[in-house]
């Protein structure tokens, strides 16, 4: 995280020296020659131009329309196998996890079912009195 941190703060320092530098030139640009004044927009323009690329090429969006899939990344194919290898891992790591909770829940349902089963059997009333209606009222009564 800290050279993370670095990095912003080392490109916002450049982004100054160049704001400033870019600051001198504009002021004595009026003492300069019309010509000369005319080569240094140009050069200017050109390197504005090679900037933008540069900045296309860091953070470019690919699209394929064909696979309908999006994925953003860097230059080159190492993000991308770095993007196969997490989706590679992502997917079985989803299915164990499915398969966990779908597993937790029944051993909870199943537990839920022995408790009631247990209360029955050590219980002194028998079985047919939970059926009883009035034995079912007499309960609701009883809990309000």
């Amino acid at each position: 995280m800290d050279t993370h941190n670095k990095k912003l703060s080392l490109t916002a320092a450049e982004a100054r020296f160049g704001y400033q530098v870019a600051a001198r030139l504009t002021e004595g640009n009026e003492q300069l020659p019309a010509d000369i004044a005319e080569r240094l927009k140009g050069i200017r323009h050109m390197v504005a131009d090679q900037h933008r690329l540069q900045r296309a090429r860091h953070a470019h969006v690919m699209v394929s329309a064909h696979n309908a899939t999006a994925t953003l990344g860097g230059p080159g194919e190492s993000s991308s196998w770095r993007l196969r290898l997490g989706l590679l891992l992502a997917i079985p790591t989803l299915l164990f996890g499915l398969y966990a909770l779908q597993h937790y829940q029944q051993e909870r349902f199943v537990r839920k079912i022995a408790d009631i089963d247990t209360a029955l059997l050590l219980d002194n009333l028998p079985p047919q009195a939970y059926v009883d209606p009035g034995f079912t009222s007499y309960l609701r009564q009883n809990d309000g």
